[in-house]
């Protein structure tokens, strides 16, 4: 059993205890808050320390691994602490800076969320079992409500560049984006791959409350597939009022991407997302917002 660790806030730890019992062969034992006044209390019977620092420092022997939700610069600080202690890490920074961890004996694992919605997994398994063909047309919206919550610009686009990137299999030749300057809360842009295959993606952060959407459709030489978010309206009907709820699979994607960690250090083998991975993504996100600034189509730089 892989005994974990969480740095985070309360708030996060209330949604990775919730899926707690999804879990195989892993249980949280450690807990540390990144601001002051979290509580743990949501994993279970854990050990609380009161900083990461003091959870490194005195309670580095209750945890196999740590997973670390923080800001990109307390992530980056905190998975060197980690991988110096031997701790396998899972974070969420995109800094250049781990791209040194990822080289050392320590297995690191980028937080790539967003790979793991059941539904994604399922287009990108039709495309390994080549039942899609190749890898022809991706189209992807993703709209938000705005307010607290949706992130930077830049934190909407990086998800759509690493789904691209992943489903194609490597990082696009040409990119061309366009945002209007009279709604800066959305942007289009287009990514073009070897073999002619091409992706246009549009992200809108001006949805009303409880609009937000999100699909994906991939369409190859001999098939097509699709995903989305599941936010579908079921009608329940028993007589009397009808009633419609709105289906969700949860955190699932949070399962299955701490799952895939569990089993890459139990299996000692690499993760399937790594540091190359968000690499490739940050460099494409740049050229999106190069181009969206410059109005021009930016060429793939050599070696993606």
């Amino acid at each position: 059993m892989i005994r974990l660790a969480l740095i985070s806030s309360a708030e996060t730890a209330e949604a990775y205890g919730s899926i707690s019992t999804r879990l195989h062969r892993t249980a949280w034992t450690a807990y540390a808050p990144v601001d002051s006044g979290g509580s743990g209390k949501a994993l279970g019977q854990v050990t609380e320390a009161a900083s990461a620092e003091e959870l490194f420092a005195d309670r580095v022997d209750a945890f196999d691994a740590v997973i670390i939700d923080a800001d990109q610069v307390a992530a980056e600080r905190l998975a060197k602490v980690a991988s110096a202690n031997g701790k396998p890490v899972l974070a969420g920074a995109t800094g250049g800076s781990l791209a040194a961890l990822g080289q050392a004996d320590t297995l690191l694992m980028p937080a790539h969320p967003w790979r793991f919605l059941p539904s994604v997994q399922s287009v990108k398994g039709s495309l390994n079992d080549g039942k899609l063909g190749q890898a022809g047309l991706l189209r992807i919206h993703r709209w938000l409500p705005p307010g607290e919550g949706v992130g930077s610009l830049a934190e909407r686009i990086l998800p759509d560049a690493d789904l691209a990137c992943w489903l194609f299999g490597s990082a696009p030749e040409t990119v061309w984006s366009l945002q209007s300057a009279a709604n800066p809360e959305y942007i289009q842009f287009h990514l073009g791959f070897a073999n002619d295959g091409m992706a246009m993606i549009d992200i809108a952060a001006s949805l009303p409350s409880g609009g937000d959407y999100f699909s994906l459709t991939m369409i190859g030489g001999t098939g097509a597939a699709y995903a989305d978010d599941h936010h579908n309206m079921n009608l329940l009907y028993s007589g009397g009022q009808p009633n419609a709820i709105r289906a969700s699979q949860g955190r699932a994607d949070l399962v299955g991407q701490l799952q895939e960690f569990v089993d890459a250090i139990s299996e000692q083998r690499a993760p399937s997302v790594t540091v190359a991975d968000t690499t490739r993504a940050v460099e494409v996100l740049d050229q999106v917002l190069e181009s969206a600034k410059s109005r021009q189509v930016i060429s793939g730089k050599e070696g993606n």
